[in-house]
């Protein structure tokens, strides 16, 4: 199983995981899975930080995870990486896979913005205030990841050349 490869994406909310996950999907081939919507469906009426939801999730991603790279040799996903469900997935994948994390950040009042701006249709809702208390947990948690993206100010192209020399690096 070594030879799949999984392309962690780790951040705060509105730093961009799910625009890079997509942008290395439609440029690098490799698919992107939205863990979002897996999280959506399990949720039901529970809170964010329900225990037991919380646990469900990580078990729905890291099961959905294996099952897909069944398919594909690559994949990516995203996460801000918070709690110890995470954390456990997390080791558990590392012992099967190949697994390269990304941070990926970016201004906290940016992302704050771009969650109020994004479609959120297709996201877990959030609060402003609940999207801060995450983000600064996010920051002060502080995972250490393979490499970083600093996703403020940049080009498609940069981000691209980034992207691409990450890749580069696993080939």
């Amino acid at each position: 199983m070594k030879d799949s490869t999984i392309y962690l994406l780790i951040g705060a909310k509105g730093s961009g995981k799910s625009f890079i996950g997509i942008l290395m999907e439609q440029e690098f081939h490799m698919k992107f899975l939205r863990v979002e919507d897996w999280a959506k469906k399990v949720k039901r009426e529970r809170d964010i930080d329900n225990d037991s939801y919380l646990k469900e999730v990580f078990t729905t991603i890291e099961n959905g995870v294996r099952e897909q790279l069944k398919k594909q040799d690559s994949i990516v996903f995203e996460s801000t990486g918070l709690t110890a469900y995470f954390d456990a997935m997390l080791s558990s994948l590392q012992q099967d896979f190949n697994l390269v994390t990304i941070g990926i950040h970016a201004d906290l009042e940016l992302c704050v913005k771009r969650v109020s701006e994004r479609d959120q249709s297709i996201h877990i809702p959030f609060s402003e205030q609940e999207v801060k208390d995450i983000n600064l947990q996010v920051k002060e948690k502080h995972i250490d990841t393979d490499h970083i993206i600093n996703n403020e100010n940049k080009t498609l192209d940069s981000l691209k050349s980034e992207l691409r020399a990450i890749l580069d690096q696993r080939n």
